[in-house]
């Protein structure tokens, strides 16, 4: 039986909400999402993702108020659309000194994106060599879609842009030894090594950071939020919510730091965990 009194799920998107496809719902999540909302639970989502590539599908489901983006970097509220785009509420962006510093000490070949209002910037010299580095298909297809070119990534540093998050997809151990020591060294970023890369953002910036950030703006607290998830960049917010639900497909560290298990993505394992814990 749930002990606890949830007041918010907060859903990470790729191999938790969305189908292998990584743009598919089950009919089961909209309508267990739906019923969640008619509860009055707060629905969001918490992801890795930059707002302008979050699926149409997911963007068409009302009953998600919210979203937790860029690794929690930025907050916005889905109910208050201007024309295609929701209202942007609260940001925590990547310092530029360390931006800058990141940018200094990395060799020249490495594949670095900076992710920056709406757009992933990647420098001329490493776009027109894309089929030198191994990019995930989903990714490379994130890039065709709201990449953009720029002859020198200084330039966002200079023109003092928010950097909501430095991506590293693709990077060999000699320039991740390189990135690793200068963010070990410097409190001015966060970071989440991924199976394929690395992922850096703002100091103290997190799933669990922005959640708590959105429930502080509600008046819920930490403790009354479930969190499901699947990928290494899931685990602090499952931790630190009240409830912590692992995707069936996860990975194994996730269910360690999870309450409970569910079933796959594939297998509606998000509704599952909707229906048992949170409507029962």
């Amino acid at each position: 039986m749930n002990t606890v009194n949830i007041r918010m799920i907060a859903m990470d998107l790729d191999g938790t909400l969305l189908k292998n496809d990584h743009r598919s719902i089950s009919k089961a999540s909209v309508r267990t999402i739906d019923a969640a909302h008619n509860n009055h639970i707060a629905c969001t989502v918490a992801t890795g993702r930059i707002f302008s590539i979050i699926p149409h599908q997911v963007r068409a489901i009302s009953d998600i108020d919210w979203s937790v983006t860029s690794n929690g970097a930025v907050l916005y509220d889905n109910r208050l659309y201007d024309s295609k785009e929701p209202s942007l509420t609260d940001g925590t962006y990547v310092d530029i000194h360390g931006a800058e510093r990141l940018l200094r000490n990395i060799p020249q070949s490495t594949w670095i994106e900076m992710w920056s209002c709406g757009k992933i910037y990647v420098g001329r010299r490493q776009w027109e060599h894309m089929d030198a580095y191994s990019l995930r298909p989903l990714h490379v297809q994130a890039l065709l879609q709201i990449g953009k070119v720029v002859d020198d990534l200084q330039q966002l540093i200079d023109d003092k842009m928010p950097i909501e998050k430095i991506n590293f997809p693709s990077i060999d151990k000699t320039a991740q030894e390189v990135v690793m020591k200068d963010l070990l060294d410097s409190r001015l970023y966060s970071f989440i090594p991924m199976r394929e890369g690395l992922e850096v953002m703002g100091a103290r910036v997190s799933k669990e950071h922005g959640i708590q950030r959105l429930c502080t703006a509600l008046g819920i607290g930490l403790e009354n939020v479930m969190a499901i998830g699947d990928s290494e960049n899931d685990i602090e917010m499952l931790e630190a919510c009240g409830m912590g639900i692992a995707m069936g497909n996860a990975l194994d560290e996730v269910k360690d730091a999870a309450d409970h298990v569910t079933l796959s993505n594939e297998d509606d394992g998000l509704a599952l965990a909707i229906e048992r814990y949170a409507l029962n």
